[in-house]
């Protein structure tokens, strides 16, 4: 019996910290493959992605991971750029049992050069469980962006950086990406992500506006979730995002979003 609870107690950890890994529909149809892409999601995006998005932004989302009911998140985001410089917010809330954890996040971004952004996020990430007190983990984001000739963009993120109080609790990490525009429709995507907690993972997708009105994403990736695909509908500022991870263990994790642009 007490071989079994530990198992539990894994899986449960295991579950858990997949889930925590927030990303808004469009991100996960691309499994967070577009690393150099403008994105006003703010959660599990680099810190400079939103300095070049077109409007104001206000978005929300839900995800159910691997069909369980008692396991879903939600997010809402806003965004605001100008000139020279963008400004978001975002938070996240995911439920597990009696588990409960609550992220805040609050970024900036700038542009440094005409073609190199700089953005910078600090994030709160308060976990409960049960009746047991709750704990708070500050966490800080640095992301930059270079834009070459030729529709090339090269992107860096780096998350963690040491200085929340429970340092072995959350790896840091680094994304590194690379985007290729091919026309106006379609994008190439590539990232290398490493941690302390896993030596690299590898992922490749991509973006195809079909119309001014439906746009297509898909990724591969080189661990688990392995496949991601999704489908926007664009109705004057309203877009509405369906997507899907599969995991080929744990099954299919659904995510829906709806931004507004103003």
């Amino acid at each position: 019996m007490k071989v079994c609870g530990i198992i539990v107690v894994f899986i449960f950890i295991g579950i858990h910290s997949i889930a925590q890994q927030f990303q808004s529909a469009d991100t996960r149809a691309i499994l967070g493959a577009g690393i150099a892409l403008n994105s006003a999601n703010i959660i599990e995006e680099n810190p400079a992605s939103t300095l070049k998005i077109s409007n104001k932004y206000i978005g929300i989302g839900q995800q159910n991971d691997f069909g369980m009911a008692n396991l879903n998140s939600f997010q809402f985001a806003i965004a605001i750029p100008l000139a020279h410089q963008a400004y978001g917010f975002a938070f996240h809330q995911n439920n597990f049992e009696n588990l409960t954890s609550q992220r805040f996040c609050l970024n900036a971004a700038v542009l440094i050069q005409e073609n190199i952004r700089f953005g910078l996020s600090l994030n709160a990430i308060r976990s409960k469980f049960a009746n047991e007190q709750a704990s708070i983990n500050f966490i800080p984001e640095i992301g930059f962006i270079y834009e070459r000739k030729r529709g090339i963009s090269w992107a860096v993120h780096l998350l963690n950086l040491e200085i929340n109080d429970q340092k072995n609790q959350i790896p840091s990490a680094v994304r590194i990406g690379l985007n290729q525009q091919i026309n106006e429709q379609i994008v190439l995507c590539a990232a290398l992500c490493l941690s302390k907690s896993q030596a690299y993972l590898l992922k490749a997708g991509l973006s195809y506006e079909l119309n001014s009105s439906i746009s297509i994403r898909a990724a591969i990736a080189s661990a688990s979730p392995f496949l991601g695909y999704g489908i926007a509908y664009k109705k004057t500022r309203i877009v509405y995002w369906l997507s899907n991870n599969h995991h080929f263990f744990l099954g299919n994790s659904p995510a829906i979003k709806i931004n507004y642009a103003f």
